[in-house]
């Protein structure tokens, strides 16, 4: 097996491991267990640390890579979101507190759809706010990013037009309204069955 073999198997190995953490952690969100299976679960939880210890990867860490030494392996083109971010707190398959939103480019826009899970709760059925305005500027940064205009969040405005709830199917749009210089400015929108949920403003500055 060559090495870029081993690596896409490793990779697999590691994104679907990082899939039934994502189950473990709404599986525990919302358990009634009694204190006996908890604390079974909690041995099983310490034996699989005590295999993962020593194989910790110092960074500097990123949503792109684990570590610079990857570096070779993400230089192919592509356009696909959670390829380019695969370690994403939002779309990276390769994150345990990922959503895991399907994002896609769409001639020069980026379009999306997914569920926050139960792990994301706010208020009754409804998904916290903080990480809904997590996902507009995600979703932001994605647009600037494929249109290559890479650029760091400056300020974000998010209004929110009613509950985005949990465990429903939602989808977003972003695009870039205008570029002026190191500065770029975006919008983005939330929907659930077609009414918007909350929507974003978001200006961007290009490093130097």
């Amino acid at each position: 097996m060559t090495l870029i073999e081993k690596f896409a198997a490793t990779t697999a190995s590691l994104e679907d491991l990082s899939d039934s953490a994502a189950r473990l952690n709404d599986a525990l969100r919302v358990t009634d267990a009694p204190a006996e299976v908890l604390g079974a679960v909690e041995d099983k939880l310490h034996e699989a640390l005590d295999l993962l210890r020593g194989f910790e990867r110092k960074g500097p860490h990123s949503q792109s890579l684990l570590n610079d030494s990857q570096a070779d392996f993400f230089a192919r083109e592509t356009s696909v979101p959670h390829e380019l971010m695969p370690y994403s707190p939002l779309i990276g398959r390769r994150n345990p507190v990922s959503p895991r939103f399907e994002l896609q480019v769409v001639e020069n826009r980026v379009e999306g759809r997914g569920r926050f899970p139960v792990r994301y709760a706010g208020a009754p059925q409804t998904a916290h706010g903080g990480l809904v305005a997590a996902l507009l500027d995600e979703i932001m940064g994605m647009v600037n990013f494929v249109n290559g205009e890479g650029a760091f969040t400056g300020t974000l405005t998010v209004r929110y037009h009613g509950p985005t709830p949990i465990d429903r199917d939602l989808t977003a749009v972003a695009e870039i309204v205008r570029v002026e210089g190191r500065k770029i400015l975006s919008r983005a929108e939330i929907r659930c069955d077609g009414a918007l949920t909350a929507s974003a403003e978001g200006l961007f500055i290009k490093p130097r």
